[in-house]
């Protein structure tokens, strides 16, 4: 705190003087505490980028070790004729699609062709017309004054979701009546109470261009018919879908298996999540015994075991002796860890159940990588050390700036007061000085009088 009018009357009792006091006391009381809140902050922002690093880890061990991954499943095999899909968890097979011909709608088209959809139709007598769907009868009244278009709003208003009528244009001015079923395999009648040739069914000539059907085909020989495209009721958890009649001599020779794909990619991504996590493990622990150089967190003993704890789980044996080396995942003698994916892509064709039991357990046993998990969830879990070690260190970061705030106003009280006090006696030595200079100036004029 500099006073500029400091040392007008003493010359001593400078803003100088106060500036080197203050400077003085505030290397000694305010620079630890500055020094200690700068590594404080350090380490929270050390400790933000390992609680990601941890989080980001968890995620693969989550994964690798939860049921869900080998779960899903891939299918090959898939042709035009048929499309086959199979939830998370169906059974590993393989089967044979043969014969296959798709169900079909029932659809009615009129041979004979109109003019004008709007118009009455030429010759027509009265009568009524039922058309049978489903059990429900749609009876149709008509006159010499009915027309084509009059036929399909009555049918798709009375019809509901049996059946849909339409008038489709064949030529430049030339129309047809078409009637189909909106469900499969579901056929369509009509009866017409007016049989002479002015009767509504003689004009309109309806043909039946694609009877109505329902689905069949060969699963492994075994004939099987169904009222719809889309089975899901034949295999547990596989849905075929049959998209187009089949030629008799093709064959779709399906494969359902687990996706390796997908776990081969998991495996990758832990490995280089791990890499992440324990490099920057080393960092924040390390300690150099030549520079005397250390990490952030070279005194956190929990923070230093984490890498131990991992590598034990890393580096174990199940009870029938198979570890993650056999897989081509292995940790050199520096901590680092690699995947050979020839190994373990070979390993995993071997034997797809060996390695579900490695990585993920049994049910009564946990694999490694649920076991990893389980460390993880111990450690980023609410309450789990890394949320407490973060309440501590915020705790102490808190603690640490209030006690300098403390100190520092506690300096500025004790120097305000210093500068007032210095102010005072600086006043009070201008004025002493000033009478001594009128004395001294009496003394020297009595002196040169008396000579």
């Amino acid at each position: 705190m500099a006073i500029s009018s400091l040392g007008i009357g003493s010359g001593v009792l400078t803003a100088d003087v106060i500036d080197q006091l203050r400077a003085a006391d505030e290397s000694v009381i305010l620079k630890p505490l500055e020094t200690k809140i700068e590594l404080a902050t350090q380490k929270d922002e050390a400790y933000t980028l390992l609680s990601s690093l941890m989080n980001t880890f968890k995620s693969s061990t989550s994964t690798l070790g939860g049921e869900s991954l080998y779960q899903n499943r891939t299918v090959t095999g898939n042709t035009d004729a048929v499309t086959i899909t199979a939830q998370s968890g169906a059974d590993v097979q393989s089967f044979n699609i043969t014969n296959v011909s798709k169900a079909e709608k029932d659809v009615w088209n009129s041979q004979n062709a109109f003019s004008n959809t709007t118009v009455p139709i030429t010759g027509l007598g009265s009568g009524t017309l039922d058309i049978t769907i489903g059990g429900k009868i749609v009876s149709l009244e008509y006159t010499s004054a009915t027309t084509i278009d009059d036929i399909k709003f009555a049918i798709n208003e009375n019809a509901g979701d049996l059946m849909t009528a339409s008038s489709l244009q064949i030529g430049d001015s030339s129309y047809s009546l078409a009637i189909s079923s909106d469900t499969l395999n579901q056929a369509i009648t009509f009866s017409d109470s007016n049989g002479d040739a002015d009767g509504l069914s003689a004009l309109l000539n309806l043909a039946n261009i694609q009877p109505a059907k329902g689905a069949s085909f060969k699963y492994n020989g075994v004939a099987i018919t169904r009222s719809t495209n889309d089975i899901s009721d034949l295999i547990n958890g596989v849905t075929i879908k049959l998209n187009q009649n089949q030629a008799v001599d093709d064959t779709a020779t399906i494969a359902i298996g687990q996706n390796d794909t997908q776990i081969s990619s998991e495996i990758a991504m832990f490995v280089e999540n791990l890499n992440l996590l324990t490099s920057n493990l080393k960092d924040m622990t390390s300690s150099d015994v030549e520079t005397g150089a250390t990490g952030i967190f070279n005194t956190e003993s929990s923070i230093k075991s984490i890498t131990g704890d991992l590598t034990q789980l890393l580096t174990q044996t199940n009870s029938s002796g198979a570890s993650l080396v056999d897989y081509g995942i292995e940790i050199d003698r520096y901590g680092v860890v690699s995947l050979n994916s020839s190994v373990f892509s070979a390993k995993y064709s071997e034997d797809p159940v060996a390695l579900e039991l490695l990585f993920r357990g049994d049910g009564e046993t946990d694999g490694v990588f649920k076991q990893l998990d389980t460390k993880m969830e111990d450690y980023t879990k609410y309450n789990g050390y890394l949320v407490n070690f973060s309440d501590k260190l915020t705790t102490l970061q808190d603690s640490l700036v209030a006690q300098y705030d403390k100190q520092k106003a506690s300096l500025d009280a004790r120097y305000e007061t210093m500068a007032k006090r210095f102010s005072a006696y600086d006043a009070m030595i201008s004025r002493l000085n000033s009478q001594f200079s009128s004395l001294q100036m009496m003394i020297d004029a009595q002196a040169n009088s008396d000579n």
